[in-house]
């Protein structure tokens, strides 16, 4: 069947940010804490490394079961086990200021925005699929890219309460497109999740092999170490509908 849809994984194929990406898999508590700390509140180092211990304890528990939970949630929980009380306000923009302050380091990654606004402009529908828990951090960074007008639909784990750990977070994004998983190309490099689980809902995958050793690259409908050109090759490997 023809593709009409390409889908593309945020961290590392769209953006590299490595202060966003450690804020959402280990430091996110512990730098809200440390932020709470500048109003005169002080946290011992010992409830700093239990924060951390524990934040990262809970995001390896979500990638196992896959219900996702988003950022406020995911902090509101660590510190209720720690028995830490903070109000919800300071929580929330304790969060939005954190991760605002890492949108300067926030770049493309060479020869996506070209290959985005090619596949739009070639009539395809684009989405993003991340694993991710605070959504606007994408929106700011492919608004920056000056990007954001050429995707459809951004699905964040966040926003779909999915990780994609579960195979169900592809046929969500698929049928939000008004598209479906045979008619999809999704484009990441994870191994594990943007290979293997999108080719397990059944989506044509390409792997961005960066160099990662969690896998060879068999499974995928295509390897490449590059997005440049990225749209051509694609036009050339693949059956394409357009209009």
């Amino acid at each position: 069947m023809a593709i009409d849809t390409v889908t593309f994984d945020f961290h590392n194929t769209i953006a590299q940010c490595d202060e966003w990406f450690q804020l959402e898999i280990r430091t996110l508590v512990q730098a809200l804490l440390r932020r709470v700390d500048e109003s005169g509140t002080r946290f011992s180092d010992a409830t700093l490394a239990a924060a951390a211990e524990r934040y990262r304890a809970l995001r390896l528990e979500i990638i196992q079961h896959g219900n996702e939970q988003d950022a406020f949630s995911c902090v509101d929980q660590v510190l209720d086990e720690l028995d830490i009380q903070l109000d919800e306000p300071t929580i929330e923009r304790g969060i939005h200021d954190l991760m605002l302050a890492a949108l300067p380091d926030s770049r493309p990654i060479p020869g996506v925005v070209e290959a985005v606004r090619q596949l739009a402009d070639d009539g395809l529908k684009l989405g993003i699929i991340s694993n991710a828990i605070y959504h606007p951090f994408l929106d700011w960074s492919l608004e920056k890219f000056g990007i954001a007008d050429a995707f459809e639909l951004v699905v964040t784990s966040a926003s779909a309460g999915l990780y994609k750990s579960r195979v169900e977070l592809y046929q969500y994004t698929t049928d939000e497109l008004g598209s479906s998983v045979d008619r999809t190309i999704h484009i990441g490099d994870s191994y594990r999740f943007d290979v293997l689980g999108a080719r397990a809902a059944g989506l044509k995958t390409v792997w961005f092999d960066t160099g990662h050793t969690e896998g060879f690259g068999e499974d995928a409908d295509l390897r490449v170490t590059t997005l440049e050109g990225l749209a051509d090759t694609l036009l050339d490997r693949f059956e394409i509908r357009t209009p």
